[in-house]
């Protein structure tokens, strides 16, 4: 199984003041911003472009397990549901998120408690990056 670093988001308080600590103080330029109301969250993602890494901020205006500061690891797999299996045979609770209307990518997720404190997003090689850069996923 093939993985690697896909982004990397932050939980923040307010979507506006952790842009401007990330545009400003970080140096991360410019956002794109992405409401996904179905989910309750609000999304900037610095992207570097090709060959960087993408960060994204995380506004979630409902309740949720995670809190400012949190980090969510994502990874990029081949294969999402042999990545979904490989976590499973491993006894992790692995779960599928189907794809939204303002959010079309199906990922999968490993919560804080099966992931030694740490959320794991699974994302299909070059999905996110096709959505922050606005074409249709494949």
């Amino acid at each position: 199984m093939t993985t690697r670093l896909d982004h990397i988001a932050i939980f923040v308080k307010t979507l506006e003041d952790g842009i401007d600590f990330y545009r400003s103080v970080v140096g991360l330029g410019e956002p794109i911003v992405r409401a996904i109301p179905e989910l309750q969250i609000r999304c900037a993602f610095f992207d570097p472009g090709e060959g960087g890494t993408i960060i994204e901020l995380v506004e979630f205006s409902g309740q949720s397990d995670l809190a400012p500061g949190d980090v969510v690891v994502a990874i990029e797999v081949d294969d999402l549901d042999a990545a979904l299996a490989h976590y499973r045979a491993k006894g992790v609770r692995a779960f599928d998120q189907p794809p939204t209307p303002n959010l079309p990518l199906r990922r999968g997720w490993v919560l804080k408690r099966d992931g030694h404190g740490t959320v794991i997003e699974l994302c299909e090689r070059g999905a996110v990056a096709r959505f922050v850069r606005g074409a249709a996923p494949s």
